[in-house]
């Protein structure tokens, strides 16, 4: 039987690097931080490849700016009622200047296309995610006034 010998985990790709930037800027350093830290061995290939393709191909594109691509991010996720990802981009929305009305129309559009079960999924978890959004704020500006 033959041995394998596992890769030794290569420097980040000059797209990897690119995706990087990208992701930071749309999820916020503290996203990507944890994402990172909480990456072993197996998980950073995930981690790899979602900085190349996900964000330094398509994210990084001139098409679309990130704030539309934030609101398509939503809308997928709550079609397919992944409540974590909806939380995430329901945030990412926030941060990229969606107000929480816009969002509410966003997943309105999604009762009309994806189904209503889907639909009520997502705004519970949106809910949860603008309240937690506004608490990291604050707490954000109440450091900065003490720091």
């Amino acid at each position: 039987m033959a041995k394998t010998l596992a890769k030794k985990p290569t420097a980040k790709s000059a797209l990897g690097r690119k995706g990087e930037i990208v992701r930071r800027k749309v999820h916020g350093d503290a996203h990507v931080d944890r994402r990172y830290r909480e990456a072993d061995e197996f998980l950073k290939m995930f981690e790899d490849v979602t900085d190349e393709f996900c964000w330094g191909t398509v994210w990084a594109r001139p098409g679309l700016n990130h704030k539309v691509r934030a609101a398509l991010s939503l809308a997928s996720t709550a079609a397919q009622s992944q409540a974590g990802a909806v939380k995430l981009h329901v945030k990412t929305c926030l941060r990229t200047g969606w107000t929480k009305r816009e969002i509410g129309e966003i997943l309105l559009h999604v009762y009309v296309y994806a189904g209503v079960y889907a639909s009520l999924s997502a705004f519970a978890t949106a809910h949860e995610a603008i309240k937690e959004y506004e608490a990291e704020q604050r707490a954000a500006r109440k450091a900065k006034r003490c720091g």
